[in-house]
């Protein structure tokens, strides 16, 4: 799996470390932390750029098939 880091350019999933999922939006935070719905589909991560800049980025992937949808930095607007 390939990971294209804003600052590296594409890197080997090797290089990166994942730290936790996104949590959903919610009016009640427990939930929200606690009470996520899983797709095979689509997933939201956090994950660190370790092994290269250090960067935290959020991924958006498909977990079934390892193929990165969108990579951006965290706190960057979408």
């Amino acid at each position: 799996m390939l990971i294209s880091c804003p600052h590296c350019g594409p890197r080997g999933v090797e290089e990166f470390q994942f730290r936790h999922f996104v949590p959903t939006p919610s009016a009640d935070p427990v939930a929200a932390l606690f009470i996520r719905k899983n797709t095979p589909e689509l997933s939201h991560e956090y994950w660190q750029h370790i092994h290269g800049c250090r960067a935290w980025l959020t991924l958006t992937r498909n977990p079934s098939t390892a193929e990165v949808l969108a990579v951006a930095l965290l706190g960057a607007p979408p």
